[in-house]
């Protein structure tokens, strides 16, 4: 029995599995459940109904949840209902459904929760043209669609309330995951050995660092709308803490405080980065450890091996400095250590986080406001849509762009060779993306999937030709497809193929639409290709000005909050979390984009060349004011506060107001701080604020002729 206890609880923390056992119950109960109850014409289109529900499905509290539901039962039927009524008549029918999928798409722009809404209601729609003209009753498929919703819709909110906070604890979880595998990215740079390739290391750790930001932002989401519930509970409190200890970590995970080529040659004969790398890399271990205390409700016991680990980097340094007391660069160690100390200490005080999460949410309850995506009033929801009713929004571009392709598409399933062309759209809307990166990896895995979908579902439909056990398959394909959306998009093409074949057999169309839907699979990716290509094409080579001056804008901003508290006294401000929230944002736009550049077309190597690089002292300039931002101290010394002005002063107008700064003003500046750092009555604070200075400085011409060449070079 405890056995058996230890694998439910076990159980029951896993979201995938969770998830996937939800998906097995409703896709169990309108395949199987329906055809045991005589009801095998309700088995398509109430099946589709559930499908597209689950893709509108969006973690929020019950109240949401509820609401929610009855959106997705409102918009699924009249949109059914149009759609049926207009089917005779052909223009008004494209004329439909192309312009009411375009305002869905913005209406998405109202956040999260409605794009995910507005997605599955513009597939609702392509569904509804699988049953076109095959049923007596114009209201039956609508119906339909609708009791799929709600047992989708049900049995979700049975799940949610089961286990309300497995959302928040999953993504808690996967912040401490990503977190860690920054930590064992940033450990790589700690080997001596790896001396030739220090920018490639840098520019994984960018990466790594833009992957902690989408889970932290994840999280925040996650947990508003339980806190905007103004009932939340000493657990929901609980978790508030721990995001704030995941943003408070990340920000000294990120944090630089050297010239990383400096230490491999100065220190790769002694112990002491060795044992840097050993710190670092148990802290990534105490991150997955917390992270499976999170998921299991477990307390979080430091491990003694930290502590030891610790404290002989601490011996090893002493013994360092007293053998060599002329090397000034071993306080660059020293700032390490003391960030490694940090940690630890974060992590020893676990055990108290509980304790305190009263006193620490009164500190913080200012932040409950920050990612608000709620529709207040008509005010408030014009002023969301207003912004993406011009060309110059992603959105509205998407918007016209899926106008074009269903429009399009549609026409072409009028022809006679497309019996079956509504394919056309469904793989259409799948494959166009915002972005042509996007659009152009989906492409190729959509392609794949159908194909090997295909090639594979010929002899299932021959080897299984009773209904229970190609229903059984449709059940565990669709289990599978979900699982996968998220992962491996061409593996989950293929479950969806799979499970649309198994679906239409029951039609008795399995293998007559198996090479018409190739073709249409062919085509619908063809016109995705060409609408994001041709219409306003987002390509990034052509944004790269915009995205660098946000960038630039959003560190510049976070270095001013972060000088603000050494003025003033720290604190945990709204402005100061928002500052470094943007910054770490920015960074990631960044990141992606210039990721993206080598599979656009005719990508050019020497801007790509010179765009990693700029990524690389980009987030170089970052961690050095993440490392101002994890130690930031009242600071009284007037020529350390004038230091830090100037340096404001000179990245405004270097990187924001494009004035060119000569160099040796840049040099002159840091020796003057070469000639503070060797004062002897120096403190250790005072010491960090002056190192993270010169980083910036000597950093910023490198990162201003790399800038200019992109600017060049950029295609407008």
């Amino acid at each position: 029995m405890n056995s058996f206890s230890l694998w439910f609880q076990s159980f029951k923390s896993n979201a995938i599995l969770v998830y996937c056992l939800q998906i097995c119950i409703v896709l169990s109960g309108t395949t199987l459940g329906l055809f045991y109850l005589g009801y095998q014409e309700f088995i398509v289109p109430v099946t589709l109904g559930a499908i597209a529900t689950a893709l509108t499905d969006f973690d929020d509290r019950l109240s949401i949840r509820l609401r929610n539901l009855l959106y997705v039962c409102v918009l699924f039927f009249s949109v059914s209902s149009i759609l049926d009524f207009l089917h005779p008549y052909k223009f008004f029918f494209i004329l439909f459904l192309s312009l009411s999928s375009a305002v869905l798409i913005l209406l998405s722009a109202l956040g999260q929760r409605y794009a995910a809404i507005t997605f599955g209601t513009i597939l609702l729609s392509i569904y509804t043209m699988f049953g076109l003209g095959e049923y007596s009753e114009w209201y039956f498929q609508p119906t339909c669609f609708v009791l799929g919703a709600l047992w989708y819709g049900l049995t979700a909110i049975a799940f949610y309330l089961i286990k309300p906070t497995l959302a928040v604890q999953d993504n808690l979880s996967k912040n401490f995951e990503k977190i860690a595998e920054l930590l064992f990215a940033k450990a790589k740079l700690f080997d001596p050995d790896n001396t030739e390739n220090v920018e490639q290391l840098l520019y994984e750790l960018s990466l790594k660092n833009s992957e902690v930001v989408q889970a932290l932002n994840k999280t925040k989401a996650s947990l508003l709308t339980r806190l905007k519930a103004s009932r939340a509970n000493h657990n929901t409190i609980y978790w508030l803490n721990l995001y704030f200890l995941a943003q408070d970590i990340h920000e000294q995970a990120s944090s630089n405080y050297l010239h990383y080529e400096h230490i491999h040659k100065n220190f790769s004969r002694t112990d002491l980065i060795f044992r840097i790398q050993k710190n670092i890399r148990l802290h990534a271990i105490s991150c997955q450890e917390l992270a499976q205390c999170i998921l299991h409700n477990t307390t979080y016991e430091p491990s003694f091996e930290r502590i030891q680990a610790l404290y002989y980097l601490k011996s090893s340094m002493q013994d360092w400095i007293q053998n060599n007391p002329q090397n000034i660069d071993v306080k660059n160690l020293q700032l390490i250590q003391t960030n490694l100390e940090n940690f630890l200490e974060r992590f020893t005080g676990l055990k108290n986080l509980q304790a305190q999460q009263e006193t620490r949410y009164q500190q913080h309850v200012d932040n409950l406001n920050l990612l608000d995506d709620d529709i207040h009033d008509l005010q408030d929801l014009w002023l969301k849509l207003k912004q993406h009713l011009t060309p110059q929004s992603a959105l509205f571009r998407h918007a016209v762009r899926i106008a074009f392709v269903f429009a399009v598409g549609y026409s072409i399933s009028l022809l006679p060779f497309a019996k079956n062309g509504y394919w056309i759209l469904l793989t259409s809307l799948f494959v166009c993306q915002m972005r042509y990166f996007a659009t152009k990896s989906r492409l190729k895995m959509r392609t794949l999937g159908t194909l090997l979908g295909v090639l594979i579902g010929i002899p299932i439909l021959y080897f299984v030709p009773s209904i229970e056990g190609q229903l059984l398959l449709t059940i565990i394909f669709g289990v599978c497809f979900f699982y996968l959306s998220a992962k491996k998009y061409a593996m989950a093409t293929l479950m969806a193929t799979l499970m649309v074949l198994l679906i239409f057999n029951l039609k008795g169309a399995g293998y007559a639409i198996i090479l018409p839907r190739i073709i249409d699979t062919l085509i619908g990716c063809f016109i995705a290709w060409f609408a994001v290509s041709t219409i306003w094409p987002d390509w990034d080579f052509r944004n790269i000005s915009n995205t660098i001056k946000k960038s630039s804008k959003a560190t510049f901003d976070y270095l001013n909050a972060v000088v603000e508290q050494y003025r003033f006294g720290k604190n945990n401000s709204i402005e100061y979390r928002k500052a470094r929230r943007s910054a770490h944002n920015a960074q990631t736009e960044l990141s992606t984009m210039i990721s993206s550049l080598s599979t656009e077309p005719n990508p050019n190597p020497e801007l790509i060349h010179h765009a990693f690089r700029y990524l690389v002292y980009s987030h170089s300039q970052l961690s050095y004011v993440s490392a101002l931002g994890s130690h930031r101290e009242y600071v009284k010394d007037e020529q350390i506060l004038n230091l830090m002005q100037w340096t404001q002063n000179t990245l405004e107008a270097v990187l924001l107001n494009q004035q060119d700064i000569p160099e040796q003003n840049i040099q002159l500046k840091l020796n003057e701080i070469s000639q503070l750092n060797s004062q002897a009555d120096l403190s250790d604070d005072l010491l960090l604020v002056l190192k993270q200075i010169s980083l910036l400085l000597e950093t910023l011409p490198e990162l201003l002729k790399l800038k200019n060449k992109l600017l060049k070079l950029e295609i407008k």
